[in-house]
C-alpha cells in the first residue's frame, strides 16, 4: 500500500505544478498584453489627417537648419 500512497502523492505534486505553471503562463500573457500601447481610433483617424502639402519655402533657424513653410509641409 505505501506504493500506491507514493503515486498518489507524485501525481498530486505534477498536477498541482501543471496548474501552477498554466496560471503563471496566463497571468504573463495578460500583464504582456496590458503593457502593449493600443491605437484608438482617433489616433489612427489624426495620422490619416496629416497634411500632405508640399512646402513653398524655407528659411535658416539660429542653428543654421533649414525650417519649411508652411508649418508640416512635405519637403522636396
Amino acid at each position: 500500500m505505501a506504493i500506491n500512497t507514493e503515486k498518489r502523492n507524485r501525481i498530486r505534486h505534477l498536477v498541482g505544478a501543471s496548474c501552477a505553471a498554466a496560471l503563471l503562463a496566463g497571468a504573463v500573457g495578460v500583464a504582456s498584453a496590458q503593457a502593449l500601447p493600443q491605437t484608438t481610433e482617433s489616433a489612427t483617424q489624426s495620422l490619416r489627417a496629416a497634411p500632405t502639402e508640399d512646402c513653398t519655402s524655407y528659411h535658416n533657424d539660429s542653428n543654421g537648419n533649414p525650417v519649411w513653410e508652411p508649418p508640416g509641409c512635405t519637403p522636396p
